[in-house]
């Protein structure tokens, strides 16, 4: 025979929202109940709640000690107290309050009736702080402000790529053949023959152009000693490879070095004077690096 009894209890209680939907709040309510000890001695009782349904169990708790001495005969007062949250459905939520003897509480035990906490209202859930939306427009700023600064003060790559061609007249004039080597891309085309792919490929190039002397690339600088590095290179043009082909008539050979450097009508031709020699460089757009050299 159990140690407690918890004779009666509300059958339901209400629990209302928040007026401001602006500053939602948890909807609170309680419910009180009787608990009696009805056996001949002092007897220590722990109180709890039993959720059921879809209510929760941590909505609710027990106000004061959950572990009281009850004296014989004594009965002693228990409320639940009960924590809506702003984003709870509204419905009905059953709970039971449940008392233990803490000396046998697998064996001993009692609970109440069945109370329903009733939540009405709609659910009301708080919306993001603000500080949010300031954050998302501050990020969108930046990258809007990254993207207008990329377009306006990257280097246009025709001007890059004539800058570049005056690098490697220089570079040539003076035989530096690291130089040259470091400046072009495979596949790299030379004045005559076969793609180069390696960069080894090209520094052979250049060495076996360049070393044996007078007469060789680039033009223009036979007449040179590998020493001075005075020779003038002007840029008589800078243009796309599609508004080259659209200036001036289709030239099979121009056409066959281009096809083995890979490039597009995106690609840029820099056509050069060298003491009165035309020499053409042709760069691939992206990096503005330098596809092959043909005079």
């Amino acid at each position: 025979m159990p140690t407690f009894e918890i004779p009666d209890g509300p059958t339901t209680i209400e629990a209302k929202r928040s007026s401001d939907p602006k500053n939602p709040q948890p909807a609170l309510t309680s419910a009180v109940y009787s608990v009696t000890n009805k056996s001949g001695e002092s007897v220590d009782g722990r109180l709890g709640v039993v959720a059921s349904g879809p209510s929760k169990a941590e909505w609710f708790a027990i106000d004061g000690d959950r572990e009281r001495n009850f004296g014989s005969g004594e009965t002693q007062t228990a409320t639940v107290k009960v924590t809506f949250p702003p984003d709870a459905a509204a419905g009905d939520y059953p709970f039971r309050l449940r008392v233990v003897a803490i000396n046998d509480p697998d064996n001993d035990h009692a609970e109440g009736p069945v109370t329903t906490a009733k939540l009405s209202g709609e659910t009301t859930i708080k919306p993001p702080p603000k500080w949010w939306l300031w954050i998302m427009l501050g990020v969108l700023a930046v990258i809007i402000i990254a993207v207008i600064l990329y377009f306006v003060l990257r280097p246009d790559p025709v001007e890059t790529a004539q800058k570049r061609a005056g690098e490697w007249a220089t570079a040539a004039a003076a035989r530096d053949i690291n130089k040259l080597t470091e400046m072009s891309s495979p596949p790299f085309f030379l004045d005559d023959g076969a793609a180069l792919l390696t960069p080894t490929d090209i520094e052979n190039k250049y060495r076996t152009v360049l070393t044996p002397g007078p007469g060789q690339l680039p033009p223009g600088t036979e007449a040179k000693d590998p020493g001075e590095k005075d020779v003038v290179f002007g840029a008589i043009a800078a243009l796309t490879l599609g508004d080259y082909r659209k200036a001036v008539p289709a030239n099979p050979e121009m056409e066959r070095a281009v096809k083995a450097m890979g490039l597009d009508d995106d690609d840029i031709v820099v056509i050069g004077d060298t003491q009165g020699v035309k020499t053409f460089l042709f760069f691939r757009r992206k990096g503005a690096k330098l596809a092959g050299v043909v005079d």
